[in-house]
């Protein structure tokens, strides 16, 4: 039997949950500051900065507001630097990002922390690997389709997290579809949004109103009264739109453009979307930290495609397929791919896997689409070049090192008969350290 899809026409399906255990709580130790000591946070990405609204507060000079946030991961930790004033530093070398493990030490501007400990907690999922427009089986999707089908029927207001790619309208549409409301699910791109023409087109005008406003027109509140606003990028909407926005979600009242004093009840439920920290743009000045708030009542995370394992392969062959049946091609991966595919950081998460896909698709046309064909980083992950080529293209920290280490680590692990413990002394990293990496580069088997 196939599993159960939720659509548009089946709003709520009974879906079989069960628990797993993920990295969900870590283990800080703080060496400086106005309070070292150690603490420990169940949650899976943690935010670290002098401001209140980091959820690790460290009292010190050179700490900026929200200065990194680490996600707990089987080996260890990811550490980011979240655009610091003063960086994060790793073996006296500043970062944009790191894999640590246990017991590493790193630095954000002059104070140092420690890695003590990740640790497993236990979590519920649905036992799928669709739900509505969401693909994936990974734990960490199907940890958003329990939470989409947790707070779906709820009039929460919603505020979606997550890199550029991963597929926040997607879910924005699913949260919708789930949610029962049979109203129009209406989207507002603050991104693209004229800074003169935001007012009107968020609460509408009354004609004659501005020059040009020729007839009466509602604004996207009204326009999704019954349904669902999806406000995308709302880290872009200019402070004195925001004070109107923050009203009119307390009240549920619009008022258009030319008609003071004639407030509009509007029943609209609220998905906001960002790729932006609003916490440290709140803590800079540029996002209203009462708006924050107001849309934070439920906050969920897009998983960024690195972090998804196998889907990545899974995804690319779906691609391939929806390829094939709408041009009538004849196409499949090579075996090659799927490390490939592992192997890049996806800073362009789903959307640049599937335009790498069909990219390749509409070359090779039949036969195999093999690793070169996707021309992952723009080609500059594959093939002979060299680190300075590389640089010069204009490629990310993240690809430079992949790239140097997916050439540089098999050949070590050769030098001592792939024994961990001794390549690991040679290179200098610990052992778990170059397990980590390994893993991270689709390079460690058991054998």
């Amino acid at each position: 039997m196939s599993e159960p899809e939720l659509t548009s026409s089946t709003r709520r399906v009974a879906f079989a949950a069960e628990t797993e255990r993920r990295p969900g709580r870590l283990a800080l130790r703080i060496l400086d500051g106005e309070a070292p000591g150690d603490v420990t946070i169940d949650a899976q990405v943690v935010t670290v900065g002098r401001s209140g609204l980091a959820d690790v507060c460290v009292r010190e000079r050179s700490v900026s507001s929200v200065h990194f946030e680490l996600c707990a991961t089987a080996a260890g930790a990811t550490l980011r630097d979240l655009g610091s004033t003063n960086g994060v530093w790793f073996h006296e070398r500043r970062v944009p990002a790191v894999e640590l493990v246990c017991g590493d030490m790193f630095r954000a501007g002059e104070c140092r922390f420690v890695l003590v400990d990740v640790s497993e907690v236990e979590v519920e999922v649905i036992a799928v690997s669709r739900y509505g427009h969401l693909y994936g089986g990974c734990l960490a999707m199907r940890e958003l389709y329990t939470q989409i089908d947790k707070l779906a029927p709820t009039p929460l207001d919603i505020l979606l997290l997550g890199e550029t790619g991963t597929g926040k309208e997607l879910t924005a549409r699913t949260i919708h579809e789930a949610s029962g409301r049979r109203g129009p699910l209406v989207v507002l791109d603050c991104g693209a949004l004229s800074r003169t023409l935001a007012e009107g087109t968020i609460f509408g005008f009354r004609k004659g109103a501005f020059t040009g406003a020729d007839r009466d027109q509602p604004g996207v509140f009204e326009a999704a009264d019954g349904g669902t606003l999806f406000i995308d990028e709302v880290g872009e909407l200019a402070l004195d739109h925001q004070v109107k926005l923050l009203r009119a979600l307390d009240n549920r009242e619009v008022t258009r453009l030319g008609e003071p004093g004639q407030a509009r009840r509007v029943d609209v439920r609220v998905v906001a979307a960002t790729h932006r920290d609003l916490r440290q743009a709140v803590a800079e000045g540029g996002f209203r930290q009462d708006l924050y708030y107001r849309l934070a009542r439920a906050v969920v995370r897009t998983p960024a495609l690195r972090e998804r394992g196998e889907d990545i392969v899974e995804l690319a062959e779906m691609f391939v397929r929806e390829v094939c049946r709408e041009y009538g091609l004849e196409l499949e991966l090579s075996e090659d791919v799927a490390r490939a595919l592992r192997v890049h950081s996806w800073p362009g998460n789903v959307r640049e896997l599937r335009n790498a896909v069909e990219h390749a698709a509409h070359l090779q046309r039949d036969g195999q689409i093999n690793a070169v064909d996707l021309r992952l980083g723009d080609g500059r992950l594959h093939g002979p070049e060299r680190v300075e080529d590389l640089l010069v293209g204009g490629a990310t920290y993240d690809e430079v090192h992949a790239a140097i280490d997916q050439r540089m680590l098999p050949r070590v692990l050769e030098a001592h008969g792939h024994n961990l413990s001794h390549a690991s002394k040679q290179i200098g990293i610990s052992r778990d350290r170059l397990r980590a990496r390994l893993k991270q580069l689709g390079l460690y088997t058991r054998d």
